[in-house]
């Protein structure tokens, strides 16, 4: 298994012609190797390969006997998987469904739960650094890290999502097209993401033909903008054509290199400029409203494009720009859904949007470790910033960068983000961010197509009021529940540091199973109950 194996050198690499630094060299080009190998150190406790590996192998383990426990003739089958500090995902005994419900306790009703949203699945950023990193990786490590992250042996991540020039995480800024006023877009070349960027992304989707691919635009060229800059500013009026004339020639190009591409966000995160500390582009709720309902889908048009239009791509709490420029005419017939970032607001401020417009797709699309706030941002953090996203509507959640080193870099930009996957810099081990952890109890039991459900609020109030004051967290958003499209049904608890023991019952065909929360700990538990013909025999 490659995955425990370290390579402990580098390929040889060489400087991009195109850049003025050295820091961030291109390899020769991308091939397979045979690494130099030694066995990977622990690192951060569990959170390494090793771990990482135990937890995508286990799986395959845990699936040869799916069912926790044994169940005798007519009762219902399930299998039960949990993991908690210093102990990783693992099939563990329970109680088996019984008709016996325990009086005053909240519990989890599958009977009467209210479908919700669509389930499209996890995904993650294929950045510049990113490939670049992965590009780094002998062929056999590279391909073990790419099962791991996109096939039901690891995460099973079913979406990817790419950048239309250079984010703040890139090798260097760049952009397609540096030619003042080149409107029709005659200097136009992806050329550089042919390097790297492009091997990787097909090495994904061959890997995954089914994957869902999007991009993003941080940053048009500065010819466009009134900074004259990537960095920083606003998009002009007069350059609309051309933005969406850059944006079908990107689109056009990627499908000629043989990457398809599913969806666009109009522009990433288009309230702000980061104060010119970043690459970044200022875009109006005006401008994006002229881009949706006329210049984007003309431009497609002419190149025989169909790719989905997401719209604002940023916080939570701009809810009422989303409603402005819905409101604007013909906006809502093109627009395929509404893309979020939870790094301002809350969650529940999407309500709004979801209640004015009840059939338009939510996405989350960008949340990412943070190289200075490991510690903050632990499973428990993670459990309820995923848990939040879908509960109040978002059919996907897409992490940030895949690969970084510890350092947080390749970075052009002021922020310190972290990988999902961590590459030590010195010997190539690979460390897995506890992001990974509450993913790795989704991504291998939901399927695409699955649809989110909701418990009642009585019983989300009973869980509070039984967690009292002090474990106010423990709310309804620590519950995730889905109904999968053969039937089956998985339930998704995550639990606290809890100073006494703590019990979850299920209900499904008027049946009922207690689960045990780990106490002094946080733990996530992970229930898949099969479709409802399936019982012991």
């Amino acid at each position: 298994m490659y995955l425990c194996m370290v390579n402990s050198n580098y390929r040889h690499m060489e400087k991009l012609p195109e850049s003025n630094s050295n820091r961030w060299p291109r390899p020769v080009q991308m091939r397979g190797e045979t690494p130099r190998t030694g066995l990977l150190a622990l690192r951060r406790g569990c959170r390494c390969i090793a771990f990482l590996a135990a937890c995508c192998f286990g799986l395959t383990a845990t699936a040869q006997n799916p069912s926790s426990y044994v169940p005798t003739k007519g009762e219902i089958v399930f299998s039960l998987y949990q993991s908690s500090e210093g102990k990783p995902i693992h099939t563990r005994p329970s109680n088996p469904f019984t008709s016996h419900r325990r009086a005053n306790q909240f519990y989890i009703d599958l009977d009467n739960a209210q479908v919700m949203q669509t389930y499209d699945g996890l995904g993650i950023s294929l950045t510049d650094a990113s490939c670049w990193h992965l590009s780094q990786l002998p062929q056999a490590r590279r391909d073990s890290l790419l099962r791991m992250v996109f096939t039901a042996d690891g995460l099973n991540m079913s979406m990817i999502r790419l950048n239309c020039g250079s984010s703040d995480y890139a090798t260097q800024p760049y952009n397609y097209d540096d030619h003042a006023g080149d409107e029709r877009m005659r200097h136009f070349s992806i050329g550089r993401d042919a390097i790297y960027m492009i091997p990787v992304i097909r090495e994904v989707q061959r890997l995954r033909p089914d994957i869902f691919t999007f991009s993003s635009m941080w940053s048009a060229p500065g010819w466009m903008k009134d900074s004259g800059l990537m960095y920083g500013g606003s998009l002009l009026d007069r350059w609309l054509p051309a933005f969406a004339n850059y944006w079908a020639s990107y689109l056009n190009a990627y499908r000629a290199a043989g990457v398809r591409v599913d969806a666009i966000t109009v522009q990433n995160e288009p309230m702000t400029d980061q104060q010119g500390l970043s690459v970044a582009t200022l875009v109006s709720a005006a401008q994006e409203a002229k881009l949706i309902s006329r210049l984007l889908p003309d431009a497609f048009a002419r190149y025989g494009l169909t790719p989905q239009i997401w719209m604002l791509d940023h916080d939570y709490d701009y809810a009422d720009r989303v409603l402005q420029t819905l409101a604007a005419p013909g906006v809502l017939e093109h627009t395929g859904a509404v893309a979020w970032h939870p790094y301002t607001g809350n969650a529940r401020e999407i309500l709004a949007v979801r209640e004015r417009y009840p059939d338009l797709k939510f996405h989350l699309t960008e949340r990412g470790p943070a190289i200075n706030e490991r510690d903050v941002r632990d499973e428990k953090w993670w459990t309820d910033m995923v848990f939040d996203a879908f509960n109040c509507g978002c059919s996907s959640f897409s992490g940030w960068n895949l690969l970084l080193d510890e350092n947080g870099t390749p970075n052009i930009g002021p922020f310190g983000c972290g990988g999902l996957v961590t590459v030590d810099s010195s010997t190539g081990a690979l460390t897995p961010d506890c992001m990974w952890t509450v993913l790795r109890h989704i991504g291998p039991y939901v399927s695409r197509g699955a649809r989110v459900l909701d418990i009642t609020p009585t019983q989300a109030e009973h869980w509070v009021r039984m967690a009292g004051e002090k474990d106010a967290h423990m709310r309804k958003y620590n519950v995730l529940a889905f109904r999968n499209p053969d039937g089956s049904h998985v339930i998704v608890i995550g639990g606290g540091h809890y100073k006494w023991p703590r019990q979850v019952n299920v209900k499904y065909r008027d049946q009922y199973m207690t689960v045990q929360l780990p106490m002094g700990t946080w733990s996530l538990t992970t229930i898949v109950i099969p479709a409802a013909g399936d019982m012991a025999s």
